[in-house]
């Protein structure tokens, strides 16, 4: 009765009584025990070749019925991901998943044992999770055929899962297990059926996106003339202040006339006027007379937007006390 339950339905875990033929990969050899009651215990090691087989043959014994015996595979054979479809093909998960396993997986249906577990049910977004489990076939063909020499074929497989426990798996696909013979046309129509329904419902999602795609297409095609605008203002405006950025760094480098010019005339004295003003990378050169020259390094140190100041020439006093004749050269900074 238990092979007739699908494989979601099957308990992931066998804890029946039977003989555990366990692979070890390694030494290419099988270790077989002896589970009952849940407890289980060694029953000798066998390689696997025709060898082996004769020694499992002998060990049963003649006469005697093969009990049932599992294999068990590595946890290296076993690959496991999460799927999920539309909760309407719940009924033939079976079947969904024997058709999309080529998609799901880099193996065919008929290149691998597979099994599966619900994980959970989204009732408002219409999708079932699940976990699929795999084992490929190949690497399991030696040992099953020495287990078939020795008139001991494996009834099904264990396997490690990942989250603990063990899988079950069954040698046919899920889905084949025998059925009265009255209801296998019935049941291939309605498995037809339910294929093509997990198809629509699985392609739904795909047009309601294409649909949304269209239409945010045509969104963007109809702003296209207002991004091009916007894209042309952009560029002007950063060609103007890349100009302004030049002239401003040009202006810093070799000084602001009209600044300095400013500034020497709220400092400069009544008594003090220029003969010959200079102005070359920030740096002023003045020449002139005044009734004191040797407070104008004081006044014009006093400003914030003066570096320094300091007589560049000796300072000298005309004829008949009408005042000093001065050079300062005057530095402004950046």
């Amino acid at each position: 009765m238990r092979e007739l339950l699908s494989a979601g339905m099957r308990p992931s875990e066998d804890r029946s009584d039977a003989l555990i033929a366990t692979l070890q990969p390694a030494d290419a050899s099988l270790s077989l025990s002896r589970r009952r009651r849940g407890r289980e215990s060694p029953a000798g090691a066998f390689s696997i070749d025709p060898a082996g087989a004769t020694a499992l043959r002998r060990q049963l014994g003649p006469g005697r019925r093969a009990p049932r015996l599992l294999l068990r595979v590595p946890p290296a054979l076993v690959l496991e991901r999460p799927v999920t479809l539309p909760l309407a093909t719940e009924g033939e998960l079976d079947r969904v998943l024997a058709y999309e396993l080529d998609r799901l997986s880099p193996f065919r249906a008929e290149e691998v044992f597979w099994t599966y577990a619900v994980e959970g049910r989204d009732t408002s977004a219409g999708q079932i999770r699940l976990r699929l489990a795999l084992v490929p076939r190949q690497g399991l063909e030696a040992a099953l055929g020495t287990l078939r020499a020795a008139g001991m074929p494996a009834a099904g497989l264990l396997a490690p899962r990942g989250s603990g426990g063990s899988w079950s798996f069954g040698l046919e696909a899920p889905g084949t297990a025998r059925e009265p013979a009255g209801r296998r046309l019935a049941l291939r129509l309605a498995v037809a059926g339910c294929a093509a329904l997990a198809l629509v419902a699985a392609a739904l999602p795909f047009l309601r996106q294409q649909r949304a795609l269209a239409a945010a297409e045509a969104r963007i095609a109809a702003s296209r003339p207002a991004v091009t605008e916007v894209e042309a203002l952009r560029r002007r405006t950063a060609e103007r202040a890349g100009g302004n950025d030049a002239l401003s760094a040009e202006a810093a480098r070799l000084g602001r006339p009209l600044e300095a010019l400013a500034a020497l005339t709220a400092i400069l004295p009544d008594d003090t006027f220029l003969t010959a003003l200079t102005l070359r990378q920030g740096v002023a050169t003045l020449t002139g007379q005044s009734a004191g020259a040797a407070r104008l390094i004081a006044a014009l140190s006093a400003d914030p937007s003066i570096r320094s100041a300091a007589f560049a020439a000796p300072v000298t006093r005309q004829e008949g006390g009408r005042g000093e004749v001065f050079t300062i050269r005057v530095d402004f900074g950046a």
